[in-house]
């Protein structure tokens, strides 16, 4: 796709499950790694797994582009990680069918 910009900025959160007893900086012990030099496509609303130290995965959620929806995650693109982790449960609820 050659109209999927350069991201100014993406937000990521971490699947609550996945962090339990996880220690150090999420940022640079798994997203720093991830995506440096990667030019990695995400889309608002993707999860992915990092594997980490001692072979130990997290899984994030994209919650935010910019530019909205979809970006590639360059050297300059600014990755936020703050903010709660997301639960697993409420992500669900979300896929149930609402009658």
């Amino acid at each position: 796709c050659p109209d999927v910009k350069y991201g100014k900025r993406i937000h990521v959160l971490p699947m609550d499950d996945t962090i339990e007893g996880v220690t150090g900086n999420l940022f640079d012990v798994y997203l720093k790694p991830y995506f440096l030099e990667a030019y990695r496509p995400v889309r608002k609303g993707d999860l992915f797994k990092v594997s980490g130290n001692m072979g130990r995965s997290v899984e994030f959620k994209v919650v935010e582009t910019d530019p909205v929806e979809f970006c590639i995650v360059a050297p300059d693109t600014v990755i936020h990680c703050e903010g709660e982790p997301i639960k697993r449960e409420d992500e669900e609820r979300l896929d149930d069918v609402g009658y």
